[in-house]
């Protein structure tokens, strides 16, 4: 099964139909599903995949040289350089579109600095009648830097819970938000998960028997990005499940701020670590935390390396049962803040939202009279407006004290209009909404997932 994530299929589809010469950039993370949405997007076209390799510019030149000779024939016989083959690419889609698809489009770059430009410009000065979608893979890392620049950008994300669910329909909504837990949405982790699998024994086999693929996956990723640096591995190992000040990683680590910095924004480059600001301020904030965002390198981090030494002695199955279970609960609960924010992102979606939720994440700072840090776990702003949301894991019914103690942070943001919403795994008490008027509103997991599952699949 299929689930167009993000409708970037949809998108992607959009612009081919425009039937215009026209480049594309697609960034992704390695396991993000990248590969599976070409196939899919490949379907019915006439498509000259090309999967660049690492190697100098000339040998890479070469080898897509002679794939075009087996597509298109004699008349890329005669090239020389690119050029040359563009523009026979070129006059071929007059006749019927084509999708040019350059994988690992860096590996163009490094060996030719210019090559960009260059395509740039051989796109622009194409035939007015030729129809080629010209579509460039490059790594996440790039997409901040770049997507300003690009007419057409696109960042392949993880599944969201609510798209993740429509590939496990059988689990009970515990079971899903474990497996969300532990693979955050990513399709390489999913494909460890069959849809019919008891998710906690999964987690047993994959994590605590030395044969298991997560169990070695986090100490080969980090060695083939890090060689054998155990600094790294300090690193990740000080943030854990937490969320961490720069001051805190480095006096676990004994880094000077500076040099925790340059290493976190290296981890970041792999998608392994996040920083996060409040939502009220730019990516420049001195009140960053930083998060483990790989949800597997998280959990290793947090429930397996304390207890190497018995899982290599066979006592995985001991430790799971004795140490881990009796946590899964609270992991569970542990993501439903970020279950909440993702549903903010989807009412945007489907204009929804009581105003545009420009920035949505969470917010800290210091009160203003008390002296102390308050924490928002849910927060979403505009210029003028703010939305401030709680989440509550909890089986009984909510009544309106829950919505008292969110409005004392009402202070916090005296220059803003505001707006309240409440969430929790169960319900509200009846009448919540109108007893509380048109600026707060209530959801149950089970409504999020109602509202969500209508969204998706209204867009398939």
């Amino acid at each position: 099964m299929f689930i167009d994530k993000g409708q970037l299929l949809s998108d992607l589809n959009q612009l081919y139909t425009s039937q215009i010469t026209r480049t594309v950039s697609l960034y992704s993370h390695p396991g993000m599903g990248k590969t599976r949405l070409l196939q899919e997007f490949s379907q019915g076209k006439n498509i000259l995949y090309f999967k660049t390799p690492a190697l100098p510019f000339e040998e890479i030149f070469s080898l897509f040289k002679q794939l075009c000779i087996r597509r298109l024939g004699a008349s890329c016989e005669n090239a020389k350089k690119f050029t040359d083959l563009f523009k026979v690419l070129s006059k071929a889609s007059v006749n019927e579109p084509m999708v040019l698809i350059l994988d690992d489009f860096t590996n163009w770059t490094a060996g030719n600095r210019r090559f960009p430009s260059m395509l740039q410009t051989l796109v622009q000065r194409a035939d007015p009648k030729s129809r080629l979608l010209v579509l460039l893979c490059k790594p996440a890392a790039l997409y901040e830097k770049e997507r300003a620049k690009e007419a057409s950008a696109f960042l392949l994300t993880p599944f969201s819970f609510f798209e993740m669910r429509k590939l496990y329909p059988n689990m009970t909504q515990e079971e899903q938000l474990l497996l969300y837990y532990i693979t955050g949405g990513v399709p390489a982790y999913l494909k460890y998960f069959p849809a019919d699998c008891s998710v906690q024994e999964k987690i047993r086999e994959l994590f605590f028997r030395t044969d298991g693929i997560f169990y070695r996956l986090t100490e080969t990723r980090t060695r083939e990005y890090y060689s054998a640096s155990p600094i790294m591995r300090a690193i990740l190992a000080s943030i854990g499940n937490s969320t961490r000040k720069l001051q805190e990683i480095c006096d676990c680590t004994e880094l000077t701020p500076s040099a925790a910095g340059s290493l976190l924004s290296s981890l970041a480059s792999r998608n392994l670590v996040s920083r996060i600001v409040p939502v009220t301020e730019n990516q420049g904030s001195r009140r960053a935390l930083y998060l483990i965002c790989d949800h597997v390198f998280r959990f290793w981090y947090t429930c397996v390396l304390p207890y190497l030494s018995e899982i290599e002695m066979g006592e995985g199955d001991k430790i799971f049962e004795e140490q881990i279970v009796p946590l899964l609960e609270n992991y569970e609960k542990d993501t439903f803040p970020d279950i909440c924010r993702e549903f903010l992102e989807l009412e945007e979606k489907m204009h929804t939202a009581p105003f545009s939720l420009q920035r949505i994440g969470r917010w800290w700072g210091q009160h203003p009279t008390k002296k102390r840090t308050e924490y928002i776990s849910i927060a979403a702003c505009s210029r003028d407006k703010i939305l401030l949301g709680a989440c509550f894991w909890t089986e009984e019914w909510l009544d309106v004290d829950t919505l008292y103690d969110l409005q004392k942070h009402a202070s916090l943001f005296p220059d803003e209009e505001q707006w309240y919403y409440l969430f929790s795994k169960s319900d509200f008490v009846s009448g919540f909404e109108t007893i509380s008027g048109n600026h707060v509103h209530v959801f149950s997991l089970e409504k999020m997932c109602s509202l969500a599952d209508a969204y998706l699949d209204s867009t398939v």
